[in-house]
């Protein structure tokens, strides 16, 4: 009887001993991966707010470059770049590559023989800035801008300007290109996750009389 009990007895006890082993095996993969989850979130959570603050910035820096162009009336080109290259070493503040698009557009006032007068580009400066200054990119500054001008200088896409006739207006568009280190992430998370191009713009008209003249 005593042999039965202290069979039984030993057979409980290392099943005890095997169930909490286990249970501690249990607990040690859920806080792994519950870990992993707390991380990822974590960063997915940066590198969101990193898209977002960016764009916004991106907007105020074309905002303030064109409130100067469309407060002058012979802008300085010299001012104008500067103020992109500020703009994105100290405002976008990421590892990007970007491009600045200004414009003076303008639209003829109405008359019998043209009652709904083109607007018409009069002069852009494109403007590429990035980390390397050797290796400006070229291509992006190229390829930014959605106002879609034709060979004759009229503006295609007139329903995004809105313009009146005889209006007359200054556009600054900025694309910028993300890279991977921008994200804490890294390349697992840009572009797969969050978008890495990304493009925003702003349309102010001219506060004097005339055009503002071409930068030079």
């Amino acid at each position: 009887m005593n042999t039965l009990v202290s069979t039984l007895t030993i057979r409980l006890l290392t099943g005890l001993s095997s169930w909490m082993r286990d249970r501690r095996g249990s607990v040690s993969v859920e806080f792994v991966i519950g870990s992993v989850l707390i991380v990822t979130t974590t960063v997915a959570g940066i590198d969101l707010y990193q898209v977002i603050n960016a764009q916004s910035v991106v907007l105020r820096a074309a905002t303030t470059v064109a409130e100067y162009v469309s407060l002058e009336s012979v802008p300085r080109a010299a001012f104008i770049d500067d103020m992109a290259a500020f703009s994105y070493r100290y405002q976008i503040a990421l590892p990007s590559q970007a491009a600045f698009v200004v414009s003076a557009i303008s639209r003829s006032d109405a008359t019998a023989l043209e009652p709904d007068p083109p607007a018409v580009v009069r002069w852009n400066r494109k403007i590429p800035v990035g980390q390397d200054p050797g290796s400006l990119p070229l291509e992006l500054a190229e390829t930014c801008g959605r106002l879609g001008d034709s060979s004759d200088g009229e503006v295609v896409l007139q329903t995004e300007l809105q313009m009146e006739p005889g209006e007359m207006v200054v556009v600054v568009e900025v694309c910028v290109n993300l890279l991977p280190q921008a994200f804490v992430g890294g390349a697992l998370l840009s572009g797969n996750v969050y978008p890495t191009h990304f493009y925003q713009h702003q349309i102010l008209p001219v506060r004097g009389q005339s055009m503002p003249e071409e930068p030079s």
